[in-house]
Parts: C-alpha cells; sequence; structure tokens
C-alpha cells in the first residue's frame, strides 16, 4: 500500500481528537473490541480492533486526526485487504476521497461518499460502512450513494 498521507501539509496529529475517536467507537459499535494509541505520550494514531473482518474473522482501523481538521481511516485485514477513507488536500480530487480495496494504494482513490466533517460523524458513517460491507460481503457498500 503507497500511502499518499505524507505527500501533503496535513498538520500535526491531535491527541484530543483521537481520544474523542475512540470514545465515539468504543461506545457505538460492540465489535470493538479493544482500542489502543501507538504512543501513550505522543499519539499519532488510535487503533480500533475489530472482532469482524470482511474477508477475514477481524479487522482493525488506524485512524489519524490531525490539528488541521484533516483525516485518515485506514482499514486492514493485514497485507491482503486494505482502504482508506481520507480527507486532505489532493490536486486531482476532492479533500475527502476513498481508497479502494484491497490495496488502498494513491492510485486507487475516487471521491469519498461521506459528505459529513465533525470526528463524530466521520467516525459513525466509517463504522456504518464498514458493518454494512462486513454483514453483506459486498464491497459496494463501503461507497454508498446515500451513506449513514
Amino acid at each position: 500500500m503507497t500511502d499518499d498521507w505524507n505527500r501533503v501539509d496535513t498538520g500535526a496529529p491531535d491527541a484530543t481528537l483521537l481520544a474523542r475517536v475512540r470514545t465515539i467507537a468504543q461506545n457505538y459499535d460492540p465489535l470493538v473490541t479493544a482500542t489502543e494509541f501507538d504512543s501513550p505520550l505522543n499519539p499519532e494514531a488510535v487503533h480500533l480492533y475489530l472482532d469482524d473482518g470482511i474477508a477475514t474473522e477481524s479487522g482493525r482501523f488506524d485512524v489519524t486526526w490531525t490539528d488541521k481538521g484533516y483525516y485518515r481511516y485506514h482499514y486492514t485485514e493485514g497485507e491482503d485487504f486494505n482502504y482508506r477513507y481520507d480527507c486532505h488536500p489532493r490536486d486531482e480530487l476532492p479533500d475527502a476521497h476513498f481508497h479502494e480495496p484491497p490495496t488502498a494504494a494513491h492510485d486507487d482513490a475516487v471521491p469519498s461518499c461521506i459528505a459529513v466533517s465533525t470526528v463524530r460523524l466521520v467516525t459513525l458513517a466509517v463504522l456504518q460502512l464498514w458493518r454494512d460491507a462486513a454483514e453483506s460481503g459486498d464491497l459496494s457498500q463501503l461507497q454508498q450513494p446515500n451513506p449513514p
């Protein structure tokens, strides 16, 4: 997976927003069975561990929010299945874009179906889109025309 997150100035990770993501995820979805920050002193991401997956038995979101309001929700089930919702400047796409599975490569990006921008609503939308895809086995549910 090629990550374009570092190609632009997205700002510094915001620990308060990461804590908010963790709380929202824990309160919303019972399949979020564990969470952890990548660093307890200076976190850059929060990991949300899920007790279900789309292509395998479990998955994980690695989430970053910055002090400039940009975000990355990278979902992984290992090297063979990844996708990502990003919001940061890109020349050829809207700030909010989606890197399609299975590789979440830079060149696989398309406009995101997520049109909201607050931490709470983006987190809830990402989790609901994941749940819809996991329950149905239909990857098109990750990019719904009328997202939750």
